[in-house]
């Protein structure tokens, strides 16, 4: 009898440590998933710092005049050239954004009216030889910054 409640108390510890075993390896996955999901947030968020950093911000300037809501981009594509010093032709192209009229696509530097929002430019430079190279940019305009007036009222008697 002594052997049976022996090994009965044998068979319950091993069950209790396995319980306990599995328990300890079901917290070690949910705190390995979490450090996952965690690690995900952060690299999603550093990606789209980079992206944010990575645009050319603008603000548009406040000049008392309300109908006049954009600003004169220019994009200079001066620096590109060829290694083998061969002539280069231009061609800029929008890729995103609202449709915007470029006031040259074939010159070295181009200009637009720019709204607020987001734009995306694509730089083609072309060798003699029909190399090719590309870099796009993405230009962010803000609207104009306004305060609100402030109403101030003022009560006297006369005398």
């Amino acid at each position: 009898m002594e052997r049976i409640i022996t090994i009965v108390a044998l068979v319950i510890s091993a069950a209790g440590l396995g319980y306990l075993k599995m328990a300890q390896l079901e917290r070690t996955a949910a705190a390995e998933a979490t450090a996952v999901t965690q690690a995900e947030a952060v690299a999603e968020a550093a990606a789209l710092a980079a992206t944010e950093a990575a645009k050319y911000h603008f603000t548009i300037p406040h000049d008392s005049q309300a109908e006049t809501n954009d600003l004169q981009i220019f994009m200079n594509g001066l620096a590109s050239g060829d290694a083998d010093a061969d002539s280069i032709s231009f061609q800029w192209e929008q890729m995103g954004g609202t449709s915007v009229n470029l006031e040259a696509t074939d010159g070295q530097i181009t200009s637009f009216a720019a709204q607020p929002g987001e734009y995306t430019f694509r730089l083609t430079v072309t060798d003699s030889y029909g190399d090719q190279a590309t870099e796009e940019a993405t230009v962010a305009v803000k609207p104009e910054p306004n305060q609100k007036p402030a109403a101030n009222i003022e009560i006297f008697a006369e005398d």
